[in-house]
């Protein structure tokens, strides 16, 4: 069992390349979201593309369509639930189950595991660990995952505390402190 590790959330900041336990890259995941037809697309680290993710509905429950070497293999969209999830990945006839508090998942093919996500802290900040069954499911694994930490609740995240006092904003080389307007004392 093989583990791999991405960051955390956001394709703002650009590519998120997936690394093993040594810190070796494997695989870059690139892409967006938030828009009917949006995608992302996984690359071995040589370049080739190995799998996509594309949005293919949009709303409350969106919809995603899984592609794996060019081919569509399944689909997987959001259903409501609150402690704990319970996802189907069509055609691939996985089950997800795993809980949004504690952002634990696990993969199963009937009752043979195929994958465990969880949040961890590494050297690089916080990213999501993979322990995957099989290599040669690795690719959609990883897209699976980004889908899921896509999903998150922005509550369950640790957010810095905003300082009182102000507050700091960089804008390319100026940096600036933005601090409350008190009201002028009347006379």
């Amino acid at each position: 069992m093989r583990k791999l590790y991405f960051s955390r959330n956001s394709f703002a900041q650009g590519a998120r390349i997936v690394r093993d336990a040594h810190n070796q890259s494997h695989y870059l995941l690139v892409g967006r979201w938030g828009r009917r037809q949006d995608a992302l697309s996984l690359y071995a680290i040589q370049g080739e593309l190995l799998a996509e993710i594309r949005q293919t509905s949009l709303g409350l429950l969106p919809k995603f369509d899984l592609y794996y070497n060019r081919q569509n293999v399944g689909s997987i969209s959001k259903t409501l639930g609150f402690w704990h999830e319970m996802l189907y990945v069509r055609k691939l006839r996985w089950i997800i189950m795993g809980s949004l508090s504690a952002e634990n998942y696990r993969i199963y093919h009937g009752t043979e595991l195929i994958m465990t996500m969880r949040p961890v802290v590494t050297t690089n900040g916080e990213a999501f660990e993979l322990a995957i069954t099989d290599q040669s499911t690795e690719p959609l694994c990883i897209c699976i995952a980004a889908i899921l930490d896509h999903w998150q609740k922005p509550t369950n995240r640790n957010q810095a505390p905003v300082a009182k006092k102000g507050l700091k904003v960089s804008f390319g080389e100026s940096n600036y402190t933005l601090t409350p307007r008190h009201k002028a004392a009347q006379h």
